[in-house]
Parts: C-alpha cells; structure tokens; sequence
C-alpha cells in the first residue's frame, strides 16, 4: 500500500513575527472552536483512501497556541479517517513560551512524538528585533521540559543572516543549543519576504542585511560545529544525529505523496499540486457547506516531475541514485544531461560517481544556479 504524508496548517499566532509571510492570523478561541469543526469535516471528505499514513505535521503559525485537547482530537479524527502506520513519526511544531509540562503530556498522550521548537537564537536582542515572543531563558527551558516530559526527537530551528547578528551570535547559539543534546537543528538563512514589516524596515534602510561574505561565514560557522558534533548535515538547510532525519520533510524532497489540511495547506497527490484557500473565513464557510475548494496549481507532465525530481534530490546531502531516476522515468540520465554533468564537474559544483551524483559544499552555496542547468 502507498505512504502518504499528512501536514495540518494551525493559522493562528499571538502576534506575526517581523519576518514571516506564511498565512496566519491572531489567534482567538470562538475562530480556533470554528476551524477545528471545519478542518475535521476536511479530514472526513478524504476518507476511505487506500494509503498507509506515515508522517503527520503540524505547522503553523503557532500550533501549540491552540487547545492541547484539539491536538488530540485532529489526530483521533486524522485515525478515524486513514491508515496510520503505529510507528509513524508526528510532529508539532512549537513556541517555546507555549511548552508547558502540561501541554506537552498531552501531545505525548495524543502520540506526537517529535517537537519542533522555533527557538531561531538565543540573543535577546535579536529575538526582540524580529519579532518573537520569547527570551533565550525561555527557549532554553521549553527543551529541559521537553526532554524531561520523555520527548528524545526534539529539532530546533536556528536563523542567520537577522540584521544586526554577529558570526559570534551564530557560535553561541548553536554551541548552547547542542549542549542540550537535541538531535535535530534546521538552520535557516533569513529571506526577507515582500509584505513582511522587516521587508519594508530594510527596503527603507530602517534595518541592513548582513554582506554576503558574512552571510555565507555564518553558515559555515555553524555547519562546521554542528558535524564537529556528530550532528551531520543531510540537506541544505538540516542536520541531524543519525537516525533523526524529518521523515516528514524528507517527504517533501524524494517528491513523495502528501495531503495538507487547513487554511493555505498544499497537497501533493496524483502528479498534481493543490492548495486551500488561503482565508480562514471562506475555508470555515466552505467546510460547513461541504465544499472543499482545492485550487490546483500544477498538474505535473513527466519533463516537469523528472526536473523537480531532479532539483529536490540535490538539496540532500546523499544526493540522487541514477539507477532509481533511469527507473522511475525511463530514461538514461547520462545520456540526457551529458553537457549539464559535464560542466557542472568541471566548476567544482557536481560530484559524480557510478550510481550518483550530488552537489559539492561550493554547489549547495549556489544551489539555484546548479538547478537552473537542469532546465535547459
């Protein structure tokens, strides 16, 4: 039977963060009762398919701003509705002034078994600047909770590149971050999104990106550490212990099968990329209408699968199996990209071998380059 992943979007927040552009809205509990209805009568409209569920995600938002009870009941709702495998890996991603024991025993209970906590650096000043809620104490004590309520697969998300961050910033952070033996930390470079206020702050030199030398000195800064650690980079932006890679996330990156529930959450399914509505009001009226209004934004013809195949096994460490690629496409891809090999070894940015080829460090500093020599 096919796997299938499972993303729930919770678009509620306290307050935005200066730098985000994902749909979200401030949260209250007449709208959170509301779109718990609506997302339940979602989940039922997929029911009978014939799927194995291994990976749920909750993202956000702020997932934990809601009650911890409608967690329990999305998941039972989400069992109710599919297959999921027992050893299935759940994931909720979470502020650190949201993680109380109390809540955590119960997403525990409901069978979340990782965290995600947005700690993004453990410099007041800097956390204060973009817009997050919490303190370093905060987030420092969100993961003694968490690893104390019996929660062993804990990632971290750390950001660079924040207007006004040092390469000594990056250090510490991510030194005091390991010494709490998480085994996952997403590392992020700051993308500033038109429509967020840092966008406007910097279009109108209130704020100043770091220069990209610093940018990228960041970077290795920070990987250097982290595999100094034994904690290994497996994608451009992720590293983990062995053994807890997001099997949700990695999904994502082996074009992999998955649904997502809520306002604004896209879906992979039959070749074909679909989004929900990105406005809380219409997807709640939808939903209690039972009207589910996807909006298909791709259907994928075999060039633009093999292509997006092609650019998501790069992004991994491990890189792409050709003999896979030569089955699942029915294609030699020696004989097709013979020039883009070609060029792509000769500047340092492709590492070839019988079975595989994959980026150097130099090619995942410029990914989107490499990506673009696929298209032609």
């Amino acid at each position: 039977m096919k796997r299938l992943g499972i993303y729930v979007h919770v678009p509620f927040c306290k307050r935005k963060c200066n730098y985000c552009d994902f749909y979200s809205i401030k949260w209250n509990r007449e709208v959170e009762e509301r779109y718990v209805k609506s997302l339940v009568k979602e989940i039922n409209s997929y029911n009978g398919m014939e799927y194995v569920v291994d990976t749920i995600f909750f993202g956000g938002g702020t997932p934990t701003i809601i009650e911890p009870q409608n967690i329990e009941k999305i998941i039972h709702e989400i069992k109710n509705n599919f297959k999921v495998d027992k050893n299935s890996e759940i994931t909720i991603e979470a502020n650190p002034n949201t993680l109380t024991y109390e809540n955590l025993s119960v997403y525990k209970k409901a069978g979340i078994n990782r965290l995600s906590i947005g700690v993004q650096s453990l410099n007041n000043n800097i956390l204060e600047n973009i817009g997050r809620l919490h303190n370093s104490e905060e987030a420092l004590l969100a993961i003694k909770r968490a690893k104390e309520t019996g929660y062993e697969n804990i990632n971290v998300d750390v950001m660079f590149n924040i207007p006004g961050q040092t390469t000594e910033d990056i250090e510490e952070t991510v030194i005091q971050i390991i010494d709490e033996e998480v085994n996952h930390i997403s590392f992020y470079s700051l993308k500033l999104e038109k429509g967020t206020p840092m966008f406007s702050m910097e279009r109108d030199h209130k704020i100043f990106m770091p220069e990209e030398n610093i940018e990228r000195e960041m970077y290795y800064t920070g990987r250097k550490i982290m595999e100094d650690r034994k904690i290994y980079q497996y994608e451009i932006s992720n590293f983990a212990k062995k053994g807890f890679e997001c099997k949700h996330n990695l999904k994502y990156w082996n074009q992999e099968e998955y649904i997502g529930f809520g306002p604004s959450a896209h879906s992979f399914l039959n070749n074909e990329r679909y989004g929900n509505v990105s406005n809380i009001n219409e997807f709640c009226n939808n939903a209690e209408n039972n009207i589910f209004n996807r909006n298909i934004h791709e259907s994928l013809n075999a060039e633009a699968l093999e292509f997006e195949y092609i650019m998501l096994k790069l992004r991994l460490t491990e890189g792409l199996s050709l003999n896979i690629f030569n089955q699942k496409f029915n294609i030699d891809f020696n004989d097709k990209y013979s020039k883009q090999i070609e060029y792509l070894i000769g500047n340092k940015l492709l590492i070839y071998n019988e079975n595989n080829i994959k980026l150097t460090q130099f090619g995942m500093d410029i990914s989107n380059f490499v990506f673009e020599k696929f298209m032609i």
